[in-house]
């Protein structure tokens, strides 16, 4: 299975954990960003640091959609032999998931909203976990019978 992550962004938390770092063990920037921050107006310490939160969320992210092909996965044992997750995708500027299934050999697109993931990870909602399984089971609906 192919995981990753489309787009870039920061969290405000991530933001905030760089402002701590001593300049020395942010980033070097290349010829190209330091170009960027000279055009956006700030100074390449700041972009530095926005680098380096880039960076660490996109790590976060990363993990998050592991768990969404490992839970994807658990949902597919035993139960639907002919299920194959291909592609696991979050768009990090869209806020969504797009998962690339293979069904008895013929593709299914499943599209999933990034909070209802947060919510089944973050406070291990069973709501969000139901909704989850709920669109799994909805995308697989007439191709297993």
């Amino acid at each position: 299975m192919e995981i990753t992550v489309q787009g870039w962004r920061s969290s405000p938390a991530e933001w905030d954990a760089t402002r701590g770092i001593p300049s020395a063990e942010l980033p070097a920037l290349t010829d190209e960003q330091r170009e960027v921050a000279r055009k956006l107006g700030i100074s390449e310490e700041d972009y530095a640091r926005s680098v380096l939160a880039g960076r660490r969320t996109q790590d976060v992210l990363l993990q998050k959609a592991e768990a969404l092909g490992a839970f994807l996965e658990g949902r597919i044992t035993g139960k639907h032999p002919q299920v194959r997750v291909d592609r696991v995708v979050l768009d990090a500027v869209e806020h969504r998931f797009v998962v690339e299934l293979n069904v008895s050999g013929k593709s299914r697109i499943l599209r999933i909203d990034e909070d209802i993931i947060d919510d089944y990870l973050d406070s291990g909602s069973v709501d969000a976990e139901a909704k989850l399984a709920r669109v799994f089971d909805r995308a697989l609906l007439g191709v297993t019978a």
